[in-house]
């Protein structure tokens, strides 16, 4: 079988990638939202609230019934495949050449994912731009736009992803990770016990008329990220089953467990990273939760914008804050626009985003 022609600059790259722009990729991954699967998506991602998982609980919400968080669509599919590669043969784009990281997500959530719900993940190629950075050099900001939609085809929310594509710099970039100077490795602070002892907002309302703009939401701590954290998220969302000897050896790692991110030496060398390194879309769960667990059973969260800036290293200590910016009426729903942020033991934003909410009213 003969070799791959690799694809090994930016500018070749972007050039293939127009080519594809309008196409609609495929392969189509679908999953049902059965209980075990949502309960296997909130160990991923640290969320036992029991809108999700408790069937009491879910019974006497206004569901009526289980529904999924709104964030386990990135169980089905995290979406990136279109912004990755576009149409272009995936065995010509490697890391190698041209790492490839997560950089945000605008989400429209259209309407609930119910237990049982089959979902369908359909990507088309977007549109791409060049930009510059002074610590990566030229980079292409690259468009996915993905649908999910459940057995009945209807549309349960759209995604427009953002992918980076760079070339690789041979070398580790690092970023702000030390304490006030001193020692991550002094901010350690386990996660397992905060996901026990998680307090959210839950059944009781939050109305529209008790918000205020500057409202502080409640702080998400998720502890030090460390290689369980990525193992659950990897295996408790996605699944990802065993690598075959030619994909270990297009990527050089004997390891590709989260593709590539349990190998400290593929990380550092394929994707440029200080060490092993998380999803970007698990923060982005992260973000969602935060905002889930404040707005209660009764709110129902309507979008999502997230931006994901520098990643999230085994051994950073991981912090969620939010505030409400904004309340409006429009359409005769109550809605209130919150901003969120996930920040290390530095004080260094690694993601941040804004949210929509529909939230009950009084009247």
């Amino acid at each position: 079988m003969a070799a791959p022609d690799l694809i090994k600059t930016i500018d070749e790259f972007e050039a293939e990638y127009r080519k594809g722009i309008g196409e609609v990729l495929p392969h189509h991954p679908t999953k049902e939202a059965s209980l075990d699967n949502i309960r296997n998506f909130c160990e991923g991602i640290g969320d036992y609230n029991p809108l999700w998982q408790d069937e009491e609980h879910a019974g006497n919400s206004r569901f009526g019934m289980i529904t999924a968080p709104p964030s386990f669509l990135y169980s089905v599919a995290l979406g990136v495949i279109a912004g990755e590669t576009g149409a272009i043969d995936r065995a010509r784009v490697s890391t190698q050449y041209l790492p490839v990281n997560y950089a945000g997500v605008e989400i429209d959530f259209v309407r609930p994912v119910w237990l049982g719900d089959r979902i369908t993940v359909t990507e088309k190629v977007g549109e791409t731009i060049r930009k510059t950075s002074s610590r990566i050099g030229a980079i292409n900001f690259n468009t996915g736009h993905v649908i999910y939609t459940n057995h009945r085809h209807e549309t349960v929310a759209t995604f427009k992803t953002l992918m980076a594509r760079y070339e690789n710099t041979g070398g580790t970039l690092q970023y702000d990770r030390n304490p006030k100077g001193g020692d991550p490795d002094s901010v350690y602070e386990a996660a397992d016990p905060l996901v026990w002892e998680r307090e959210r907002r839950g059944a009781e309302p939050r109305y529209w008329e008790d918000v205020a703009e500057g409202d502080a939401l409640d702080t998400l701590r998720k502890g030090t990220y460390s290689v369980s954290e990525l193992f659950l998220f990897t295996h408790g969302v996605l699944g990802l089953r065993r690598s075959t000897r030619d994909r270990l050896d297009a990527e050089g790692s004997g390891e590709l467990g989260g593709g590539g991110r349990f190998d400290l030496e593929h990380a550092q060398k394929r994707r440029n990273m200080p060490g092993q390194f998380d999803f970007g879309p698990q923060r982005v769960c992260w973000l969602t939760q935060i905002v889930t667990d404040w707005m209660g059973d009764d709110g129902t969260l309507k979008k999502l914008n997230a931006s994901v800036r520098h990643p999230n290293i085994v051994g950073d200590t991981n912090t969620l804050t939010g505030s409400v910016v904004r309340k409006s009426v429009v359409d005769g729903e109550h809605l209130v626009e919150v901003q969120m942020q996930n920040s290390n033991q530095s004080g260094l934003t690694t993601a941040f985003g804004s949210a929509i909410v529909a939230l009950p009213t009084r009247s």
